[in-house]
């Protein structure tokens, strides 16, 4: 009896051995398990203007498969987590076959047609079927480094929905512009949110007698644009042009639009007898053109100049503005010397320095077609709505103005609705509250 049951628990341990040995999950030492070793990546972790632009010049390739079998056909389609811009987009899908090393490359130039957010690529192979999926983070709309403002306009030229926005400091590099940084019609928003943009060189090259051209950060600010919150300052040698030009630090020509807490540091130049030029600060020439909270301050040469702005006209407004500026010129206005059709300045002052100008008007020109209302200036031509002041006087008077009632509804006031401020040292002119 005790050889039977030592006989059957020998049997019952055998057959657990072998259930055991059956269902491991590690490999035969005899054979060997071939993975997948196909890589699919995208080419940057992050995907902005500049990358894409890249992309679209075939510069670099979007995505890349590499370590592939020879020949193998796939099929692949493109997702993005807040889906595409359009209802009449579509989404990016096809087929393909690796080449004779395994690799592909994709040059996804339809990426435009994304909202911003996560994208991901899934590839299937075939033979045998798997699915490799890649991802990349889609920034169109965040401005990082010069690149991406360079880039912005390459497939939203004149388009009103765009909205991009500065996330960080960014310097151009010694690279002398011809003409402008964004070299076209700018119609969408930029946000500068603050962060500065530093040493910006533009020399136009004109030759005498040849229409203006326009000349700035911007060329030209399009109907509908919003320009805000932008902190720029020029390189040594600034911007300048050897023949008739609009110029202006922030655009050339602004019209239609809005320009609001923006300050330009540095120098603009231009030939004294080139009078077809009009120069500011800002901008060279506004037409309907919504302008508050900013400044300038630097050093200005040319024919026909203004703190601000050259030109103004149709309707344009500038409020809560300031120019602190020594120049050069033929004709000069504190703020503009030109201006037309039912203008207006308010509440904005000039501290001009080390100038020359047989014709210098304190703000702007005495002219039915302007009004200029609670402004000052420290010299220039008297005129009805300014006061002229010494910089102490001035400062006390703009420190204890307050705003309630007329603040600019598009800009959000400080709690004091006061648009200006002493600056660190208070002998110096003011600055504005966002300053």
């Amino acid at each position: 009896m005790k050889q039977i049951y030592l006989c059957s628990l020998a049997a019952s341990l055998l057959l657990i051995a072998s259930c055991s040995k059956n269902n491991d999950n590690t490999p035969d030492p005899g054979t060997t398990t071939k993975q997948d070793s196909t890589k699919v990546s995208f080419t940057f972790e992050k995907t902005g203007t500049s990358e894409m632009f890249n992309t679209f010049t075939q510069t670099y390739p979007s995505v890349k498969i590499s370590k592939g079998k020879a020949n193998r056909s796939f099929t692949y389609e493109l997702t993005g987590s807040n889906g595409l811009k359009k209802t009449s987009d579509t989404l990016v899908k096809g087929t393909g076959q690796l080449d004779m090393t395994g690799s592909a490359s994709f040059y996804f130039n339809e990426l435009t047609n994304y909202k911003d957010g996560e994208i991901t690529l899934k590839v299937t192979f075939k033979g045998p079927d798997t699915t490799i999926t890649a991802k990349t983070q889609k920034i169109e709309f965040q401005v990082r480094n010069y690149q991406d403002f360079m880039h912005m306009g390459f497939h939203t030229h004149r388009d009103t929905s765009v909205h991009f926005v500065q996330v960080q400091d960014f310097a151009f590099p010694d690279t002398v512009f011809s003409v402008a940084a964004y070299q076209s019609y700018f119609a969408g928003s930029y946000d500068g949110q603050g962060y500065k943009i530093t040493n910006l060189t533009i020399k136009a090259s004109r030759t005498p007698g040849s229409n203006p051209t326009d000349v700035g950060l911007f060329m030209d600010a399009d109907s509908g644009s919003v320009l805000k919150n932008i902190r720029l300052e020029l390189s040594a040698e600034g911007i300048s042009s050897t023949g008739a030009a609009y110029c202006g630090g922030i655009a050339g020509r602004a019209w239609n639009n809005t320009i609001y807490n923006c300050s330009v540091k540095g120098n603009i130049q231009t030939p004294k007898d080139a009078i077809e030029s009009y120069i500011g600060g800002i901008a060279g020439y506004i037409s309907n053109t919504k302008m508050a909270g900013c400044s300038f301050r630097g050093n200005i040469t040319g024919a026909i100049i203004g703190g601000i702005t050259g030109m103004m006209q149709v309707t344009s407004v500038i409020d809560m503005s300031y120019a602190y500026f020594s120049f050069d010129a033929s004709k000069a206005g504190g703020i503009v010397y030109n201006a037309g059709s039912t203008s207006n300045i308010s509440n904005s002052y000039v501290v001009a320095h080390d100038y020359t100008a047989p014709a210098f008007v304190a703000v702007g020109p005495s002219t039915s077609q302007l009004t200029i209302t609670n402004s000052y200036a420290n010299a220039g031509t008297a005129q009805t709505g300014v006061t002229i002041a010494s910089l102490p006087n001035m400062n006390a008077q703009l420190a204890a103005m307050e705003i309630t009632v007329n603040w600019p509804q598009w800009i959000t006031a400080p709690a004091n609705h006061k648009p200006y401020k002493y600056d660190t040292d208070q002998a110096a002119p003011m600055k504005l509250w966002w300053e």
